[in-house]
């Protein structure tokens, strides 16, 4: 029987084009962005009227995500926010973009905030926030003077001048330098109320030794303007005075004291006078004395005990208004040796500090000085590539000297101008009983100045052009560390045939393992004059 199938077909084909021409309500998610315009404030770097910016995004399904880009002219938008709602604020989602987010690069350049948003239906809308930037003028200060002369006898001087701001002024400031010169302390501070526009007009009582007065302004945006007015005046009137203190002070370096005296006058009285000297190489303080009943006239006289490697002593006096003066005073001294304090050198590639020791100025010097100055070089410390920090002496260079580079360049050195130095490490013993140990005694207690070679009697002569450091190993003539072997013994030729001795105590040692170059040593030295 022959069947047809044509009539099914068709009537198939009918009630599939009648399904897909149905009619479609749902459609994709609708939504919106709400938010205010800002301002953003150069001065404040803050949004204005509101601290962050706000906005909100609906959905008539729900957002998934939202995206924010900073559009500014002529820069590439970049992306500063993402947010992605809780599933009970997926329809009515707010978020905020504080003003932090903002790059400080091209800020003047923005635009605006684009916001993307991405509904689960994969739908999207996209929406704009306008930022205008507000660059307010710092304040104007005129017609204030260069230079006045105060009142220096208890009356008032009159500070003139006009300060303008667009934006309204929050304060005025004056301020002097009484205490030390430069240095600004507070007179008064005279609060506005966002005035654009004040005459200033201020009783100003001079303090003694004030050289400069200081007008600021600050707007309401904390931006400060300022302004500085000359005082020429003699402060030196006003300084406590010195007399009858002597020129120099031959101090008795045997263990006793010496008798300082002089004479300290103030115009206000005295608050205290301050003795110090100069043995660690900078002023430490001796004695304080503090109880002076601001004394206008007051007779100094002070016992001091003399301190090894001291070179002046120093004497300040300050009044009752804090105001410090103060005076030098050499001490007559003879020092057989010169002692150089924290000096750092670095091995091999940094220039500053460098890897060449000068003993005679104690100089440290660079890659690029140490060409055509070889005769200035008295030592110099090497870093191999296993990390191996060593002192060298400048004879001993043949392998290393190519690694002294100046500017990609090596250093050639002239061999016939370099000095043949030679190093010892001085070990102590636990007996405590070898001229190396009494050294080591002699040195901590700051009692070392004459380092002839009488000091090392008993001491092999140093023969090592190199000494390195290694803090494990067991110290030897040629290994020191900074714990228990940190004394190294040094003689260095001279050009008239003698030696030089040098004693160097190693305090830091610094390895870069990453880069050996750049590793460090600290140390003090003392050298034979």
């Amino acid at each position: 029987m022959k069947i047809t199938l044509k009539p099914l077909i068709g009537i198939l084909m009918l009630v599939t084009s009648l399904i897909s021409c149905k009619k479609d309500d749902s459609g994709p998610s609708t939504g919106a962005l709400t938010a205010k315009d800002l301002i953003y404030n150069l001065a404040t770097k803050n949004f204005n009227p509101d601290t962050a910016l706000t906005a909100e995004v609906t959905s008539s399904g729900a957002v998934n995500i939202v995206y924010c880009y900073l559009v500014r002219s002529n820069v590439q938008d970049s992306l500063i926010f993402i947010g992605k709602p809780d599933q009970k604020d997926a329809k009515d989602y707010t978020f905020h973009i504080s003003a932090s987010k903002l790059p400080f690069s091209s800020i003047k350049k923005v635009r605006g905030v684009k916001v993307m948003v991405k509904q689960d239906d994969n739908s999207s809308y996209e929406g704009f926030v306008k930022i205008d930037i507000y660059d307010p003028s710092k304040p104007f200060l005129t017609d204030f003077p260069v230079s006045l002369s105060p009142d220096l006898n208890g009356g008032t001087t009159a500070i003139t001048g006009k300060i303008t701001s667009e934006s309204g002024i929050a304060k005025v400031d004056v301020y002097d330098d009484y205490q030390t010169e430069g240095t600004f302390a507070l007179v008064e501070s005279i609060p506005l109320s966002g005035s654009k526009d004040y005459n200033v007009n201020f009783a100003y009582t001079y303090r003694k030794a004030a050289q400069h007065i200081k007008v600021s302004a600050t707007d309401i945006f904390g931006q400060v303007m300022e302004t500085v007015i000359d005082m020429p005046v003699d402060i030196n009137n006003f300084k406590p005075k010195f007399a009858d203190f002597p020129a120099t002070v031959t101090p008795d370096v045997s263990g006793g004291t010496t008798n300082v005296t002089g004479k300290i006058t103030s115009i206000t009285g005295l608050a205290k006078v301050e003795v110090y000297d100069d043995f660690e190489g900078s002023y430490t303080l001796v004695q304080s004395i503090a109880d002076l009943n601001n004394s206008k006239d007051y007779a100094f006289s002070y016992n001091y005990l003399f301190r090894k490697r001291a070179k002046n002593l120093r004497i300040v006096a300050t009044d009752s208004d804090n105001l410090p003066s103060e005076i030098i005073i050499p001490l007559n001294v003879t020092y057989l040796t010169e002692l150089y304090r924290d000096v750092v050198m670095s091995s091999q590639t940094a220039e500053t500090p460098g890897s060449f020791f000068d003993v005679s100025t104690g100089a440290v010097f660079g890659n690029c000085a140490v060409s055509g100055n070889e005769s200035k070089l008295d030592f110099l410390i090497y870093s191999s590539t296993a990390g191996v920090l060593s002192f060298y002496s400048p004879t001993n260079t043949s392998s290393a000297a190519s690694n002294y580079k100046c500017s990609g360049v090596s250093w050639v050195p002239v061999t016939a101008n370099l000095k043949a130095t030679r190093f010892r490490v001085l070990v102590p013993t636990t007996a405590g009983n070898t001229v190396a140990d009494n050294i080591y005694a002699l040195y901590n207690a700051g009692n070392i100045d004459n380092l002839d070679d009488n000091l090392f009697t008993g001491i092999s002569v140093p023969g090592s052009s190199s000494t390195k450091y290694d803090a494990v190993a067991a110290p030897a003539s040629n290994i020191f560390n900074v714990t228990s072997a940190y004394l190294l013994w040094l003689r260095i030729p001279q050009v008239n045939g003698s030696s030089k001795n040098c004693l160097l105590r190693v305090k830091e040692v610094n390895i870069n393992a990453t880069t050996p170059g750049l590793s460090t040593i600290k140390f003090d030295i003392i050298v034979q004059k």
